[in-house]
């Protein structure tokens, strides 16, 4: 094959292939990541969403993280090893003058979910707390 040029990019061909054969055969043997789309509404609107997962092997495992408000939509990464280690995943609504929401997945009907619906979709309607609780 006659490539034209100065010879430089002839000379640096077998290592251009090299790294992108490099390349392919890493991305072929990193762990597989899934996007978990989240949508959850509230009624009323404006609510705080969090949420926390339980397991092995899964990054802020046990903390509480904020997802946003009410209406949310958000999306979320989780490796394939992250998603058979999941234990528990609580997602919890909160507003002030009503009393918290929660719903809750062991791992695998999260992903049965996830996977099954292409969303984890949620419309709590908050109760309201009477006054001076």
């Amino acid at each position: 094959m006659h490539i034209p040029g100065d010879g430089r990019l002839r000379k640096r061909l077998p290592v251009l292939s090299a790294l992108l054969a490099l390349l392919v055969l890493s991305s072929a043997c990193s762990p597989s990541v899934r996007t978990v789309r989240f949508k959850v509404n509230s009624e009323p609107e404006g609510a705080h969403v969090v949420y926390r997962v339980l397991g092995d092997a899964i990054p802020c495992q046990g903390q509480w993280i904020y997802l946003g408000n009410t209406p949310l939509r958000s999306v979320r990464r989780f490796s394939d090893e992250q998603l058979e280690k999941i234990g528990r995943i609580t997602l919890k609504v909160m507003r002030r003058g009503y009393y918290d929401q929660v719903r809750e997945w062991d791992g695998p009907s999260f992903i049965e979910e996830a996977e099954g619906r292409g969303v984890i979709f949620w419309t709590p309607e908050l109760v309201p707390q009477p006054a001076g609780d």
